[in-house]
C-alpha cells in the first residue's frame, strides 16, 4: 500500500511539472498602465486702453489697439490645434461710455476688424486655432448736447477653449 501511495505522489509530482501552470502558479502578476489628458488653457491679455481725447460734437470718432492676445496652454494637444473663443463686451454700462451715472446720448461700438461693429453691450466674438492676436476697434458717435465731463466704459475680455 505505501509503494501505491509513494508512487501516486511521483506520479502526481511528474505530472504538475510537465503541464506548465496547471498546478503551479504565483498569483497573479499585473502591470499597471497610467496616462493623463490635461486640460488645454489660454490666456488672454486685453488689448492696451484706448483714449478718444476730447470729444467734438457731432463727431464719429474712431481709435484702435492691436496688441491683444491670447496664449494657449496645449499641455497634451497640439497648440496649434486648440480652438478658442474670446468674448469681449461692456458687462456694467448697458454699452454707454458714463460720467458718473451720466452716459453719453449714443452706445459705445465696438469692433475685432474695424469694419463689423456691435454695440458694446451685446459684445463681439473672437475664434481662433493656437496663440493668436485680439485686434480691438473703438467708435463713439458724440451728440451735439452732451454734458461736458470725462467719459469711461470698461470692455471685459472673457474665453475658453472649446475642446
Amino acid at each position: 500500500m505505501k509503494r501505491i501511495l509513494t508512487l501516486g505522489i511521483v506520479l502526481a509530482l511528474m505530472a504538475a511539472l510537465v503541464i506548465p501552470g496547471a498546478v503551479i502558479a504565483n498569483g497573479s502578476p499585473t502591470t499597471d498602465v497610467t496616462g493623463n489628458i490635461v486640460e488645454a488653457t489660454i490666456t488672454i491679455t486685453a488689448p492696451s486702453a484706448i483714449a478718444f481725447g476730447d470729444f467734438v460734437f457731432g463727431d464719429n470718432i474712431e481709435q484702435s489697439a492691436t496688441n491683444g492676445t491670447v496664449v494657449v496652454t496645449a499641455n497634451s494637444r497640439n497648440v496649434t490645434a486648440v480652438p478658442w473663443q474670446v468674448a469681449a463686451k461692456d458687462n456694467t454700462n448697458g454699452g454707454f461710455m458714463k460720467n458718473g451715472a451720466t452716459p453719453l446720448t449714443n452706445k459705445l461700438q465696438i469692433s475685432k476688424d474695424g469694419s463689423a461693429y456691435a454695440v458694446a453691450d451685446t459684445g463681439i466674438s473672437y475664434t481662433g486655432n493656437g496663440d493668436g492676436p485680439l485686434p480691438f476697434w473703438a467708435k463713439q458717435n458724440i451728440a451735439g448736447a452732451e454734458t461736458v465731463g470725462a467719459y469711461t466704459i470698461t470692455i471685459t475680455f472673457t474665453g475658453g477653449v472649446t475642446v
